[in-house]
């Protein structure tokens, strides 16, 4: 009776401990640079990927950081295959996601070709109304736009890379980003295609910012590492106090 009783426990706590042994598992864009990305030689990068990396380390918990295409991450995500991703809180994923404090803030702006025949109508643009009367660029995934661009007309690029080089052969009027990310995605794109060169060197950008977007480590509702967001925030402020976190930003700055 006492080893059916132990044997019993044991089934009843083993999954327990496994799951405590489990490492906390993020799933995120591998085409995201300079904030998270699979660089030349294969490896993880970027200034996301490095904070992360780092605060996980200080809080002495153990971390899965895999990179995919930005869909499937979601998806994997969504399914409850992974804790957690990095990206936007919009309302749709805050219906079964828990948002940290913002890892970096990202300021958009237009971004065009500049043999652009509207090219002046596209510098005078100061918000997101202005945007009606141009074809707009993004990608497949971009859950931000697909909420906030319904109205406009819009060609789904099937992921970040191919609606930069869709703006460079001129295939639309505007691709809304910020400066870092697509400065970084024309200097890899020239490394990879060079003859696009100076079609890529034509993408010229705004100066005036049409809204603000914070990127948060956005974690499962039923995710059993839920109870970590209070320490990551904590981990967060701390390297920005001790300027790690400014140093990690300056390293990608040469995009």
């Amino acid at each position: 009776m006492k080893i059916l009783i132990y044997c019993t426990l044991l089934t009843l706590l083993t999954p327990t401990v496994l799951a405590d042994n489990k490492p906390f598992y993020l799933a995120d864009d591998q085409d995201f640079a300079p904030y998270v990305y699979i660089d030349s030689e294969g490896r993880k990068a970027g200034i996301v990927y490095d904070l992360l990396v780092s605060i996980f380390s200080k809080m002495e918990q153990d971390l899965k950081y895999e990179l995919f295409p930005w869909r499937r991450a979601q998806k994997i995500v969504s399914s409850g295959l992974a804790d957690a991703l990095v990206t936007i809180p919009t309302p749709n994923r805050l219906v079964f996601l828990v948002a940290s404090e913002p890892i970096i803030r990202l300021d958009f702006t237009v971004h065009y070709n500049n043999d652009n025949p509207k090219r002046e109508q596209i510098l005078a643009i100061n918000n997101i109304k202005q945007l009606q009367p141009f074809q707009m660029i993004d990608y497949q995934g971009d859950g931000w736009a697909e909420e906030n661009l319904k109205q406009f007309k819009v060609i789904w690029a099937p992921n970040y890379t191919s609606a930069v080089g869709m703006l460079a052969l001129n295939r639309g009027d505007i691709f809304l980003d910020d400066n870092l990310s697509i400065k970084a995605h024309v200097k890899k794109q020239i490394q990879i295609t060079p003859k696009l060169e100076q079609h890529l060197l034509n993408i010229k950008h705004g100066d005036n910012v049409l809204y603000t977007v914070p990127l948060c480590l956005l974690i499962r509702k039923d995710s059993e590492y839920i109870g970590l967001l209070e320490q990551f925030n904590k981990t967060l402020h701390s390297i920005k106090a001790s300027g790690e976190y400014q140093q990690i930003i300056d390293k990608y700055v040469l995009y």
